[in-house]
């Protein structure tokens, strides 16, 4: 086996705690392996992929960085002391004189935490930490845009509790008594959910794209942009009206299904760019040769702090859901994780397995929106029961079997037929107004007078 000298900077957005942190901790636990199990092919590609099987062994003094990009400066410090604590535990379970004792012990040394500033309801903290990162660091390897939020009011407990005895399984993976609230706006006037989940992060792409592009050229190994999204995606909304989904009563699960398009949209275009050799119609917007790629990827359902925002008024609630949990886990849902460390197994799959081994919707025809049962609330119930669905993208979830062993999944999402195009006029309105917060900050920034939130076009445009 030979080895690689290959350095990885990983930017993992919401690092201090849920899934992000279990990111983090999987991807510490992983490298300071010489031989990471997440790292190993998994799926079938319908392709030969023997070559790629023998994957090189990393030098554990290679490098990695991890760049936990978070809100909150004191609980990012917090965790980053929790991380090391944790990776210290990991170590000190190894056979003392192992060849992996060894090993996890000098990437020990080299490894690096790192925590970056950002609120991604601030377009201004967006660029910030964009200018912050480019000064810091000569490229970056991987992009985890993981950080999320909800305006969630409540639950409708007894419908809950409805959905739970009559569709336990669709009523966890599929829940719809998760109670929103509209019109919520952020610093800078845009929809609250749709620019934390979906738009800060599109600026935080086009901030730190030259990074990419500069791993690519030094390592000659594409980076990787892995967006976050979930069993909860659904097209609801208005992609005329309501595209900054101000509007809908379910501005979560349409901010999850934005991110598909997005995502999808941009992939779209660096393949085509990549194959035909020529630049698409943005080509600003995408790799012209490959040198990255995006990904879909969901934690699945697990625990974690965003279950707080439900303002559910029952003492013990936590253990209850838990319960829950693990219940429909054992009577047969693969998408329930006990662990935020098992929630990351399909992201970290995603950062670390060779490109050759992740499938496309290309090469897994096989893979079809029709495989998945929805429930009869779910916008796309009982549509794919006498045609053959198009597919517009892969989503790659965490899954387990009853017993908790975890392992990648993917599923095909599919195309908004109503929509086709959404993806394509989603991202020329990301663009054009990512360039009108840019130019305000570049003029604000000329004349020496910064821009306060909000003063971009007052957060909208056409």
């Amino acid at each position: 086996m030979g080895s690689s000298s290959e350095e990885l900077v990983i930017v993992v957005t919401g690092a201090n705690g849920g899934v992000g942190f279990g990111i983090c901790h999987r991807l510490l636990v992983q490298l300071s392996s010489p031989h990471p199990s997440d790292a190993k092919p998994y799926f079938n590609v319908g392709q030969d992929v023997a070559r790629e099987l023998d994957i090189p062994e990393r030098s554990p003094d290679a490098g990695v960085t991890i760049i936990m990009a978070c809100r909150d400066p004191k609980r990012a410090q917090d965790a980053r002391e929790k991380l090391y604590r944790l990776l210290d535990e990991h170590i000190a379970k190894l056979q003392k004189g192992s060849e992996a004792h060894k090993y996890a012990s000098a990437f020990r040394k080299s490894v690096r935490l790192d925590t970056e500033r950002l609120d991604l309801s601030s377009v201004k903290s967006v660029l910030e930490f964009g200018r912050a990162v480019s000064q810091k660091y000569e490229h970056i390897s991987h992009l985890i845009f993981n950080a999320g939020t909800a305006t969630f009011s409540h639950l409708d407990i007894l419908g809950f509790v409805w959905d739970l005895l009559t569709h336990p399984i669709d009523a966890i993976e599929h829940p719809r008594r998760n109670m929103q609230v509209n019109e919520v706006l952020s610093k800078d006037n845009l929809g609250f959910t749709w620019q934390c989940n979906v738009f800060g992060h599109y600026v935080l792409y086009r901030s730190v794209q030259p990074l990419l592009l500069a791993h690519a050229r030094k390592t000659g190994a594409p980076a990787r942009v892995l967006w976050t999204s979930s069993l909860d995606a659904e097209p609801l909304f208005d992609p005329k009206e309501d595209w900054q989904l101000t509007k809908t009563m379910h501005s979560y699960n349409a901010s999850k299904y934005q991110i598909e398009l997005i995502c999808s949209e941009l992939e779209r275009r660096t393949v085509e760019a990549e194959e035909e050799g020529r630049a698409s119609s943005w080509p600003e917007l995408v790799a012209p040769h490959g040198e990255f790629h995006h990904y879909i990827v969901s934690p699945g359902i697990t625990s974690t702090n965003m279950s707080t925002l439900l303002n559910i008024p029952i003492p013990g609630w936590r253990y209850l859901m838990l319960a829950a949990f693990w219940i429909v886990r054992f009577i047969g849902s693969p998408h329930v994780l006990m662990s935020l460390y098992s929630a990351a197994v399909a992201t970290v799959h995603l950062a670390l397995a060779p490109l050759l081994a992740i499938p496309t919707v290309r090469n897994t025809p096989h893979i079809s929106p029709a495989d998945i049962e929805y429930p009869s609330w779910h916008s796309f119930y009982r549509k794919f029961t006498n045609k053959r669905p198009r597919v517009l993208a892969l989503r790659f979830g965490a899954e387990n079997d009853r017993w908790g062993h975890d392992r990648p999944g993917v599923m095909a999402v599919p195309v908004w037929e109503e929509h086709p195009d959404a993806g394509e006029t989603l991202l020329e309105r990301f663009e054009r107004l990512y360039q009108t917060f840019l130019k305000a900050e570049e003029d604000a920034m000329s004349t020496g007078d910064r821009p306060q939130n909000g003063q971009a076009g007052n957060g909208h445009a056409s």
